[in-house]
């Protein structure tokens, strides 16, 4: 399947949980969301509880997205605090993931601005302006995250890496984020 480009997405994506994807996206958030107003995502594949205060923006079969509105614990009010303009929840399985995206993009996002997003999936579907894969064991991965290893723009070693040298090197520009060669 070919993937469709998002070049105003940067998703970050990982091995596992707790190997720094949060840590990665608010870290990228602070640096740019003086600049110009950021959205971040947060999509996971199974339904939470306790989401704090939030406005449900779409719910059907497999999809629900929602907009944080205030700051909390969880990923979504995390992105909030570090500086992002809003900040969206989705809960949808990878059967529903094409549809839960395009009402994300007609919603939430219809005039396309720049996007961080912590997603395990969604690079199967679109292809981002940047693609960072966060990683404990690169010789013990599933094939479907072999699979997004394969298609990273950079890879980061779990639990030891700086976010400020990796985001010093990302700039956006004419609606695309790129890193600048070294």
């Amino acid at each position: 399947m070919d993937r469709k480009p998002f070049n105003q997405f940067i998703i970050i994506s990982g091995s596992g949980k707790k190997v720094g994807k949060t840590f990665m996206a608010t870290a990228l958030i602070r640096a740019f969301s003086s600049q110009f107003p950021l959205i971040a995502l947060k999509i996971s594949p199974h339904e939470h509880d306790s989401l704090g205060n939030i406005q449900l923006i779409a719910k059907n079969d497999g999809i629900r997205i929602f907009r944080d509105l205030e700051v909390h614990s969880k990923n979504s009010g995390q992105f909030l605090e570090a500086g992002a303009a809003k900040s969206f929840f989705m809960e949808t399985d990878d059967a529903h993931l094409s549809q839960a995206f395009d009402i994300f993009m007609e919603q939430c996002n219809p005039t396309n601005q720049p996007v961080i997003c912590e997603s395990g999936a969604l690079c199967s579907l679109i292809k981002p302006g940047i693609l960072i894969f966060i990683t404990r064991d690169i010789d013990h991965l599933a094939e479907h995250k072999l699979a997004t290893l394969s298609r990273a723009d950079l890879v980061l070693p779990a639990g030891s890496f700086f976010p400020s040298a990796f985001v010093s090197k990302i700039r956006f520009s004419e609606n695309s984020w790129h890193i600048l060669p070294d």
